[in-house]
């Protein structure tokens, strides 16, 4: 069920048929009073969300309804009137904000009604630092026509951008030298009166905020300095070098500085005598610059981006799945709308088409040195592990998962022709435990026989070696239902929580029979010790989500979403224990069992018309998105391009005739409802955004606080995207310098939804803050193309690079020289 589903019953001639699968503060005047008879007092507050700068203040309103006496008591964190800490609040609503940001950095403001303290209303302000700039380094010597590149650093903001200014003239001229919008200066043709400019960087997020670096001209010829790479991403322990080229001179020795300390220090990495760059720690950019010996007036310098991120380790970077890698500091939207900053680097040729989602570890002790690692699996059953940064490819290892004497599974057999034609051999993306050093992947194979397999493997990162116990076969039997490998498609991202590898399974395009399946194996013994059925006395409730993997929440509760299928939980009578279209919670502890779990009110129409509610992943929102009333939110979709945001905590369950109970229902697009409309994809989170990319529609965005899902987008992109929509997914150095990245798969050369060309992937990139503005894309030159497009595949950002799965290669873009 990778795309498109055929309902074929076992035994029918194969002939099939497409059936694919708000809310303010003074306190009123107004003196005693009481709830009007029969209608209960409400409470709203206004706005229901706001940003605020530590020292600042923000107003709030309060409105009472179905009440004579409209005060209210305010309260900050649930503090009467806030403290220090938290803020203050004063009784007409005025909040002043701390002098520190709290942890977390959002504190909730209450207004509660004097007629009837057990009703309230609620807003959510989230706390940040002022905004502040930086500029490195604070002076330069440039000869006339020479350039230099400096670095602004904006911080406490979402918008890292900044507008570039000479002597106060926005881009300078040509009398005071120009600067590009990535800090490139260039010198005029002539010494202008007095030598010495000012160039000043802005920030966007804040006109008032500024900072500054002083150059002086010179005079051409004599001394020149020149630093390559321009710009550099790496990571805590790999170094960087970095080499100065002086001309125009006999004494071509420099020195080297990190941030204007000569040799740098601990904080800010070093450098030695020779270039190379060893980073720190701790995550940051700095400026590394090349100082002329024989005359210190002349330098050059490179900004390089240290990142922290430990590895991108499990489908859509975490096991709450929401998308976004906040450890990410060298593709800031400055960088990718620099011209020729970013782009296309190399490609690693494979053996098949790439659906999993690459994964990513920093630091690895591999062949005999430290790297970074980029691990990609195939439908040709390969596991394979390339540099992340070599320029050619380079391989480290390769591994078939196949045994002696095995294929993978031809499409033929599984009567999956149409949606995927070749092969199946590993589809799901497999996860890694960084602790062990292992990596964990789920591949099919065929025997002779036929015999069929899905086997799971733990394959050691450094070798590609199977560890003790591997593999083990996918088995299982419940309650007399006996797992079969042949009718089963692992598609969903595997999932690793407390020690246990989960794999979730559906079918190959509604074919019969087939089960929703959820199967847990302990991570070390790779012992299966847990089996779970969707659809125990049925077929159906496929567990597919378009290659998203079960999430989980911090106490280890899973949450997934079944396709469609029979449903029946609410009935009364037994059995009553088949669960299609649905979103489920399972607790974790002594095998599998269903706590909790929401079905929309139209199931059986869902079901009958194959609109199914889980071709969607589950994401899990962060905490500060929620509310006092609903603190803990997940959301899916289905094909009739509905988001539903539920409560984690009380999610619904089923509701004959509605209306549903849950948080909240968004309808994206009015598209019309079909087997090939709506969602096929995941939508993101980052910050207060929302960001879903629906099918034959725009990326859009919607804003997120307080429970609430904005009505209407914030923002939308200039392109639409055509079948099957698009996973977005977020980079960001924590709150700032956020960019939504896309991979168009429209051409993705399938049959399903009509006729789809082959051609190349399409990689986009977005301002997060406003998705008007698209900061690059692949197909603005030849040069950048990415291989044959794949359907639903998760671009992989990590150190400055993007990793892009397709037909038969990796392609990997990233900073240029």
């Amino acid at each position: 069920m990778l795309m498109r589903k055929y309902r074929v019953s076992r035994g029918t001639p194969w002939l099939p048929t497409l059936a694919c699968a708000a809310l303010g503060g003074m306190a009123g005047c107004g003196g005693s009073g009481s709830a009007s008879p029969g209608a209960p007092v409400t409470v709203s507050v206004a706005p229901s969300a706001a940003s605020v700068a530590t020292g600042g203040t923000q107003a709030f309103s309060a409105t009472v309804t179905n009440s004579t006496n409209n005060t209210v008591t305010w309260q900050v964190g649930g503090v009467s009137g806030g403290n220090a800490t938290l803020g203050t609040i004063s009784n007409a609503g005025l909040y002043a904000a701390p002098n520190a940001v709290p942890t977390p950095p959002q504190v909730s403001i209450t207004a509660i009604a004097a007629a009837d303290a057990t009703k309230s209303g609620a807003a959510t302000v989230t706390l940040t630092a002022p905004v502040s700039v930086s500029v490195v380094p604070t002076s330069a010597s440039v000869p006339v026509t020479g350039t230099f590149l400096f670095a602004a650093t904006v911080k406490n903001a979402t918008d890292t951008r900044v507008s570039w200014a000479v002597n106060g003239r926005a881009g300078g001229d040509a009398t005071v030298g120009t600067i590009s919008g990535s800090g490139t200066y260039t010198a005029p043709a002539t010494i202008p009166s007095p030598a010495q400019v000012t160039v000043t960087a802005t920030a966007t997020a804040d006109s008032h905020q500024s900072a500054s670096a002083t150059v002086t001209i010179t005079a051409a010829g004599g001394l020149a300095v020149s630093v390559s790479p321009r710009r550099a991403a790496v990571t805590t322990q790999v170094p960087q070098p970095f080499g100065a080229t002086v001309t125009g001179g006999a004494n071509t020795s420099v020195t080297w500085s990190v941030d204007g300390v000569a040799g740098g220090s601990a904080t800010l990495g070093t450098i030695s005598s020779a270039g190379v760059y060893s980073p720190p720690g701790t995550p940051g950019t700095h400026v590394v610059a090349a100082t002329s010996v024989a005359d210190s007036s002349r330098a050059a310098s490179a900004t390089v981006a240290v990142t922290d991120l430990a590895g991108v380790v499990t489908q859509r970077y975490g096991a709450d799945r929401t998308g976004q890698n906040l450890s990410e500091y060298a593709l800031t939207p400055a960088v990718l709308t620099t011209q020729g900053a970013f782009g296309k680097l190399f490609s690693c040729a494979v053996d098949g088409p790439v659906y999993g989602q690459p994964l990513w570890v920093a630091n690895l002790s591999i062949s005999g040195a430290t790297h970074n690692v980029i691990f990609v699996v195939t439908q040709h059953a390969t596991v394979y592990a390339f540099d992340a940064d070599a320029a050619p490819c380079r391989q480290y290892w390769r591994m078939s998962l196949l045994a002696t004497g095995e294929t993978p599974v031809p499409a033929a057999d599984t009567l999956e022709i149409v949606d995927t034609p070749g092969e199946f051999g590993i589809t799901g993306t497999p996860v890694i435990d960084l602790s062990s050093g292992t990596l964990y992947a789920v591949a099919t194979s065929k025997a002779a026989g036929p015999t069929y397999w899905y086997r799971l493997h733990a394959l050691a990162l450094s070798t590609g070696t199977e560890k003790p116990g591997s593999p083990a076969a996918a088995a299982a039997t419940v309650n007399g239902l006996v797992f079969n490998p042949q009718w089963q498609m692992q598609r969903p991202g595997l999932l690793l929580v407390n020690n246990t590898v989960y794999i979730g399974f559906g079918s190959h395009g509604d074919y019969l029979p087939y089960k929703g399946w959820l199967l847990g194996y302990d991570a070390t013994t790779l012992i299966r010790n847990a089996a779970f059925t969707f659809a125990p006395h049925a077929n159906g409730a496929s567990v597919w989500m378009v290659g998203a993997g079960p999430a989980a929440d911090s106490l280890g509760n899973i949450y997934l979403a079944t396709a469609n299928g029979p449903f029946d939980a609410n009935s009364p009578m037994a059995p009553n224990d088949d669960y299609g279209d649905s979103m489920i919670k399972l607790t974790t502890s002594g095998g599998l069992a269903i706590s909790d779990y929401f079905t929309p009110s139209n199931q059986a129409v869902l079901e009958s018309q194959d609109l199914d509610f889980g071709t969607s992943g589950v994401v899990l929102l962060p905490d500060a998105l929620g509310s006092a009333a609903h603190p803990h939110l997940a959301i899916g979709g289905n094909k009739e391009s509905k988001i539903f945001l539920v409560d984690r905590d009380n999610m619904g369950r089923y509701t004959s005739g509605g209306p549903d109970k849950l948080v909240q229902t968004l309808q994206v697009n009015n598209l019309g409802n079909c087997i090939t409309c709506g969602l096929f994809t995941t939508p993101s989170v980052w910050g207060g955004h929302l960001y879903v990319g629906a099918i034959n529609d725009f990326l859009k965005s919607y804003s997120v606080a307080n429970a609430t899902i904005s009505s209407t987008p914030t923002s939308q992109s200039p392109e639409t995207y055509g079948y099957p929509g698009t996973n977005p997914v977020i980079s960001a150095a924590g709150a700032n310098g956020a960019v939504v990245w896309t991979v168009d798969t429209t051409a993705n050369g399938t049959a399903t939804g009509g006729s789809m060309p082959a051609g190349p992937a399409i990689l986009r990139a977005y301002d997060a803050n406003d998705l008007s503005i698209r900061l690059w894309s692949s197909n603005a030159s030849g040069a950048d193309a990415a291989g044959l497009a794949v359907k639903h595949v998760v671009p992989t950002i990590a150190d400055g690079k993007v990793y892009v799965g397709c037909q038969a290669e990796l392609t990997v873009y990233g900073l240029r020289p």
